[in-house]
């Protein structure tokens, strides 16, 4: 029969459990290349009930690196017994004027004593005019110049109006910060969720899931979790990563506060969001005091020097909203 136990560098988890057996849930995804129409992310997030953060609109800048960045392909050709490996892709050129961003898509024969490079189209964009534009284009034989440069076209366009990657992991951690997710000290996205939260797992492969139906690039998304069973050992193991974790959000919000502190900050509302972040922190240990059955204590001087910094915050808040009502 097999066992439904998982061993995972000493995460020792089960298929199923239940509260009173486990500690949490462990949490694992990849988000690979994303780009997802911000339309629709905004929908699945409602629909779902995860908050979003759509941020600003792409720059055309950010948009152009991007799509010709994407332009890459490797073109191997056997011809009488020979075979040549070709790659094509965009590489800057120089640039001319500040309002017209420009790249070259260039073929490079490899496997040669020194690699031939061949200028194959110029790929720009005029910010005054708006004009995509793929210029001197050189027909070639092994590759279809004019397809590449529609193909950049296409992805300018699509980047201005999807979310990537970077934003979508931005609302993966904000959603599990909230459900205090600790991210484990191996590589990739790895998370333990504790047990209180672990009903939000499902929502969140949910949402990883649809994501992937959206992804306009194509390329699969992972997501999947199994409970970590309760005992000392994983308890310990738990309290360790949970140190790891907290020791460098702590770093962080010491050194934000500390910004706003000796910057002389005039923003209460950014000074109350940070002072609330280190509240959080606070109750996100204490809950995990109650999940692993044990004193946190190995971070209290650190937790101290935050805490003063977060009340200097509060005050120097509170002064300044009682200057402008004066």
């Amino acid at each position: 029969m097999m066992s439904n136990t998982i061993q995972m560098n000493n995460f020792v988890g089960a298929a199923e459990g239940d509260k009173s057996h486990v500690l949490g849930k462990f949490l694992y995804f990849s988000l690979a290349n994303l780009l997802v129409e911000k339309e629709a992310l905004s929908k699945l997030c409602e629909d779902l009930g995860i908050p979003y953060t759509g941020g600003t609109r792409l720059s055309v800048g950010d948009a152009f690196r991007s799509a010709t960045g994407d332009i890459r392909e490797q073109i191997p050709v056997t011809s009488m017994g020979e075979t040549h490996i070709y790659r094509v892709y965009c590489r800057d050129n120089k640039r001319t004027s500040a309002r017209v961003m420009s790249r070259e898509l260039v073929k490079e024969t490899l496997n040669q004593e020194t690699n031939r490079y061949q200028k194959l189209a110029n790929i720009s964009y005029d910010k005054d005019d708006g004009a995509f534009r793929c210029d001197n284009m050189v027909p070639d034989d092994t590759v279809d110049v004019v397809g590449y440069c529609r193909r950049a076209e296409e992805l300018f366009e699509l980047y201005q109006r999807c979310a990537n990657r970077k934003q979508i992991e931005t609302i993966c951690t904000n959603f599990l910060r909230s459900i205090e997710a600790t991210k484990l000290s191996i590589t990739g996205h790895m998370y333990f969720v504790p047990r209180g939260y672990m009903e939000k797992v499902d929502l969140f492969e949910d949402f990883i899931n649809l994501l992937g139906g959206l992804n306009r690039s194509g390329t699969p998304l992972t997501v999947n979790s199994f409970y970590i069973i309760d005992d000392a050992k994983q308890r310990d193991k738990m309290a360790e990563e949970f140190y790891a974790a907290v020791k460098k959000e702590i770093a962080e919000y010491q050194e934000r506060c500390d910004y706003f502190i000796k910057s002389g900050s005039q923003s209460p509302a950014i000074m109350d969001r940070w002072v609330l972040k280190v509240r959080a922190l606070e109750e996100k240990k204490r809950h995990y005091e109650q999940v692993l059955r044990k004193e946190l204590d190995g971070l209290d001087d650190e937790f101290t020097t935050l805490k003063f910094l977060a009340q200097e915050l509060q005050t120097r808040a509170q002064s300044i909203r009682i200057q402008k009502a004066a």
